[in-house]
């Protein structure tokens, strides 16, 4: 799409192995859970998901909620462990990433890495 940026081929090659599916989610599906370890990150493609902490009473404390283009899992990437959970609002599709092809990201196409960081940020 001519708003976005062109993109090397290098970088197209990298981001067809990075990618290895999609997944389909019902509304109420927990996607990321607080202290999980998960192997993969994810793009909401379509849907609403919330990101939220269970408070000490059990309660849920809501974050912000996630619209298309989103990127859910980075956090838990770099630090191990989730330390919020994702649920969809609704009906959700994920792009789903390999997560241990985020060094090779990082390292080897820093303005890949640069739109990662954006995104988190």
């Amino acid at each position: 799409m001519p708003q976005f940026r062109a993109f090397a081929p290098e970088e197209l090659r990298f981001i067809a192995s990075f990618k290895i599916g999609e997944l389909n989610a019902e509304t109420g599906t927990v996607v990321l859970r607080e202290g999980a370890h998960n192997a993969h990150l994810y793009t909401l493609l379509s849907g609403w998901a919330f990101r939220y902490k269970t408070t000490e009473d059990g309660r849920r404390q809501i974050l912000n909620y996630m619209l298309p283009g989103d990127l859910l899992g980075l956090q838990g990437s770099v630090i191990g462990e989730m330390e919020h959970s994702i649920e969809a609002l609704s009906p959700v599709v994920l792009c789903v990433f390999r997560r241990d092809k985020l060094d090779e990201l990082f390292r080897n196409h820093p303005g890949l890495g640069f739109d990662i960081a954006r995104l988190a940020s």
